[in-house]
């Protein structure tokens, strides 16, 4: 055991253990206990073995801490070199034997717990090279008792979210989270099993749900301790500090902003693959010309069917003008619109006086209503048009046409039916008439167009996969440049612009892009507001005077946040070292992975 050192002679405060330790203590299997192998030992058995390490290591501890305060250098003449002498003591966790190392461990567990892991906290464990010895001073033995049962059987980060989402308190945070947890980076799931194995067991479930919503999405973006808890202080003093440190955390801002951005291009993609236009006068031109093709196919279509109406009457079309025109008539002073008819009303009434109108004059006729009906900018006119095209579908047959009806029949209905459909879609009546250039055409009918109107685009486009896509793609477009982000890639992302522009897509957004890209958006949208947001309470210096000033000359903001988050620890340690290397290190911490994952308060 080595010459022992009388209590009076140990720093006041120091824990010593008790000598009467026996072997009948409760045993401690030491693989479930520590994470390693090795059969069971009792708590007297490790104590005995390993009591001198124990305390040597609480004395160079002792040591250690007054070289801190003192500035005395490492080495043979510092204060812990010549107090822990006695119990010879090693430097180096590699040359501790087995025994020696659980103790290194149990007491790093310990101190997590006693003092938390805060910057200030790990500061100390960073500044001292014998860690474990200078805990020993500040815990006791008593600690060290708590770490050497610390230690919980290894969970996985999908058990640890499970068992938190049965949990009550935190049931509604974690089970927000389970579902995407599988699409996460190992890298997470590994800090949120750390995290909870410093905890007992939990992770703080709203930092949980804010890393998991970022780190899974299609290009992950990682959030800082300050973002991920969405604390004020801690927010304003990341930013307010980043230019500490070679900025370090300059560049993880920067890196939040390129993900964002990738984000969208990769949902892009992944709503567009057979998409190649790149803007909105583009995506127009597709959309017009895929309702233009569509025109023609059914013009096509019902042409046919007249043309068999009217081989099967011998060439003849077996249209009664005379009776068409009093339809006509009668209609339009039903409706009051007789004195607001186009002047395809004349033509008609000049056909019927000679008795005789050809296939080639009926589908001129419809051609040029149909024309009126797109471009008039008279209200009244359109409608006239519109009864005269109605009753033109109609097709009163001369004579005796019963064997002609079922052909007659499949001619109107077609018409018919073409007419309506183009009626009730805006933007296939606006594609026909060239009213709305491409230029506007998706800002009007796609973007800008409302809920209904948007579905009854996608039902008549629904033979047109590459149309089909445009329309999501225009939409991902139309996001990202909201955001601030222009077609090359380049500008800073504002989650401002993207959330507005979203929440006004809201009501059509799943019909645009599909349930899934729409939903991704959404999580977009919350990510983008975590790294940007400045929740109440936040002091944000968004110009980079005082940025410029804290990186030259120090910490003073930041130890500020430290002390508010470790209970001032931070202040009577930290002043001094928080210029240099205590800094850093609360840098290290807000940029670690799942950072904020261990603050449960």
């Amino acid at each position: 055991m080595g010459t022992p050192v009388p209590a009076s002679d140990l720093p006041s405060g120091t824990a010593v253990p008790d000598d009467d330790l026996s072997d009948s203590a409760p045993s401690v299997p030491a693989k479930d206990a520590y994470g390693m192998p090795g059969g069971d030992i009792s708590a007297g058995q490790l104590f005995g073995d390993v009591g001198k390490t124990v305390i040597g290591g609480i004395v160079h501890g002792a040591g250690n801490l007054a070289d801190v305060f003192t500035g005395t250098a490492p080495g043979p003449e510092s204060h812990a070199s010549r107090w822990s002498a006695p119990f010879a003591v090693t430097d180096r966790l590699g040359q501790l034997d087995p025994d020696q190392a659980l103790v290194h461990q149990a007491v790093n567990n310990g101190y997590d717990r006693a003092f938390g892991t805060g910057p200030a906290a790990q500061t100390i464990k960073e500044r001292i090279p014998q860690a474990t010895e200078a805990i020993g001073t500040v815990m006791g033995l008593g600690g060290l008792a708590d770490g050497l049962t610390a230690a919980a059987p290894t969970e996985s980060a999908e058990d640890i979210v499970a068992r938190q989402a049965q949990s009550s308190a935190q049931s509604t945070s974690a089970a927000a989270a389970a579902p995407r947890l599988g699409q996460t980076s190992p890298e997470l799931r590994q800090a949120i099993v750390s995290a909870a194995q410093r905890n007992g067991g939990a992770v703080n479930p709203d930092a949980l749900v804010r890393h998991v919503e970022a780190d899974s999405l299609p290009v992950p973006v990682k959030l800082t301790e300050g973002q991920a808890l969405q604390d004020p202080i801690r927010i304003s003093a990341e930013q307010n500090m980043r230019g500490q440190a070679d900025g370090a955390l300059a560049m993880r801002f920067n890196e939040q902003n390129a993900a964002l951005a990738q984000n969208m291009y990769a949902l892009r993609d992944e709503v567009g693959p057979d998409v190649f236009t790149t803007n909105p006068v583009e995506h127009g031109d597709t959309l017009i010309k895929a309702y233009q093709d569509k025109a023609a196919a059914a013009d096509a279509d019902i042409d046919a069917k007249y043309q068999a109406l009217r081989d099967a009457n011998g060439g003849k079309f077996p249209v009664d003008v005379k009776q068409l025109t009093e339809n006509v008539e009668n209609a339009l002073h039903q409706d009051l619109l007789y004195e607001h008819a186009p002047k395809e009303l004349g033509q008609l009434q000049s056909l019927a006086e000679s008795g005789n109108m050809t296939f080639e004059q009926f589908e001129a006729m419809r051609t040029n209503l149909a024309r009126t009906m797109r471009s008039s900018s008279n209200g009244n006119e359109v409608a006239a048009a519109r009864v005269i095209r109605q009753q033109m579908e109609k097709l009163p047959m001369a004579g005796d046409a019963s064997s002609l009806k079922p052909l007659a029949d499949a001619a109107r209905s077609a018409a018919r039916k073409q007419f309506q459909t183009v009626e009730a879609d805006p933007a296939y009546s606006a594609a026909l008439s060239g009213k709305v250039p491409p230029d506007t055409f998706v800002r009007k009918f796609v973007t800008g167009g409302n809920r209904d109107d948007v579905a009854t685009m996608q039902k008549n486009l629904s033979d047109n996969p590459v149309a089909l896509q445009t329309m999501g793609v225009s939409t991902v477009d139309h996001l990202r440049r909201a955001a601030g982000i222009d077609d090359m890639g380049n500008g800073n992302f504002s989650q401002a612009g993207f959330n507005k522009q979203l929440q006004a897509l809201a009501p059509k957004i799943k019909t645009l892009v599909g349930p899934k890209v729409a939903d991704t958006l959404e999580q977009v949208g919350n990510v983008a507001r975590y790294t940007q947001a400045q929740p109440r309470g936040s002091f944000v210096n968004n110009s980079n005077t005082l940025v410029g000033s804290l990186a030259d000359h120090g910490g003073g903001l930041l130890e500020h946040a430290v002390n508010a988050k470790t209970g001032g620890i931070g202040g009577t340690i930290a002043r001094g070292m928080l210029k240099g290397r205590a800094t850093n290190a609360a840098i290290q911490r807000s940029l670690a992975p799942g950072a904020g994952l261990d603050q449960l308060q």
